[in-house]
């Protein structure tokens, strides 16, 4: 059953908003050259496919009717003896993207897949995981959590990998690359052609020449390359990406998230991106933006652009509604006031089926959910 807030019971108002276009150059990505342990770990570990660690779901994600506008379809995680996702205070779920960002026909691998990042909320070092949630039966879904790591070379020239200790904000799938923003640093990006299997234990990193361990994650997915920040006057808070299909190339858009008006007004950035090599588009190795905008609306949590109009999630704190923001460069913004559960996140279009797709973070009150894009005028 479809279950739609009608827009009568939303409070929709249009918003002075005050936006003003930047200059896009100051904003510069230096890119890493792809990480060379990679190769190394090649050797030593089982290579797995998302497939693989699909065919591996050891979670169910029951569905979950959500009091949203324009409702579509939802679901919550796993709460059962000896293992609650729902309720932990442990991982907070922050980013999501799907198989229509990956790939334009919308599957991967003959699978519809979500992916969504959590970070360790505890500081014990674990860093940042995914959720890599297999959706392609229709009605149901299930999950396996995967460990993002960083490979490098130990002390005695041996390959290895750490956590990634990072808030782990906004997520993006594009081929076979996954793209991570890292809060004070720019873009982290995971190559998902060299996902390892790894025995199960506490440990991380090498144990032994044939033990790999990952905080006792199955599966590891390795940092390919990092794109590095410019230094800004006032550096930018990396806190929220997306792919924007609907541009000419593909691009993508970046975000800062701010709690008060304190700060400076909160700035949205966009890159092209390369569709034959996952990469962004550089000279000289330095991916320079295209396109920046300053916008005063605090507390986004994640934003996407459709055909030149950007939808915008904003949260509300742990018990007010979120709410979604339409905004068009050079027009007011439309409010879609509580048409968001609270504790709102990241967003992202699948625009074969006009589904936005949210999630929320707040302990027992999780769930991500489809809305229709197109219904909200």
């Amino acid at each position: 059953m479809i279950y739609k807030i009608p827009l009568t019971l939303v409070s929709v108002f249009f918003g002075v908003v005050s936006a003003a276009q930047i200059d896009a150059s100051q904003f510069k990505l230096t890119e890493s050259g792809y990480n060379p342990d990679i190769a190394r770990l090649d050797v030593i570990l089982p290579i797995a496919t998302v497939s693989d660690v699909l065919a591996a779901t050891n979670h169910a994600n029951p569905t979950k009717t959500v009091t949203a506008s324009n409702f579509l379809r939802g679901y919550t995680w796993e709460d059962v003896s000896g293992y609650d996702d729902v309720n932990t205070e442990k991982w907070y779920p922050q980013g999501i993207t799907t198989s229509a960002d990956a790939l334009d026909t919308g599957v991967y691998e003959n699978k519809k897949v979500i992916l969504i990042d959590w970070y360790d909320k505890t500081g014990s070092g674990k860093g940042v995981r995914v959720s890599f949630i297999d959706r392609t039966v229709s009605g149901a879904a299930a999950y396996r959590n995967a460990l993002l790591v960083e490979p490098y070379s130990d002390a005695n020239g041996n390959p290895s990998f750490r956590a990634v200790k990072v808030h782990g904000g906004g997520l993006m799938w594009y081929g076979n690359t996954l793209f991570l923003v890292d809060t004070n640093n720019g873009i982290r990006t995971f190559d998902l052609d060299h996902i390892y299997k790894v025995s199960v234990g506490d440990g991380i990193g090498r144990i032994s020449s044939t033990v790999y361990e990952a905080f006792s994650y199955a599966f590891v997915v390795p940092q390919s390359r990092s794109y590095k920040a410019s230094t800004l006057a006032t550096p930018m808070r990396w806190s929220f990406i997306s792919l924007d299909r609907t541009t000419t190339p593909d691009s993508i858009v970046v975000g800062e998230y701010a709690a008060n008006s304190s700060v400076p007004a909160p700035r949205f950035v966009r890159f092209g991106i390369d569709f034959t090599t996952r990469r962004l588009f550089t000279g000289n190795g330095i991916a320079t933006a295209t396109w920046a905008y300053q916008l005063d609306i605090l507390r986004m949590q994640g934003a996407t652009s459709i055909n030149g109009q950007f939808f915008i999630s904003r949260s509300n704190g742990e018990s007010g509604r979120g709410d979604l923001i339409t905004w068009v460069p050079g027009n007011a913004a439309k409010i879609y006031a509580g048409a968001f559960t609270p504790g709102c996140e990241d967003v992202s279009y699948n625009h074969n089926a006009d589904e936005l797709w949210t999630l929320t973070e707040h302990p027992g009150q999780r769930t991500f959910f489809a809305v229709k894009a197109g219904s909200f005028a």
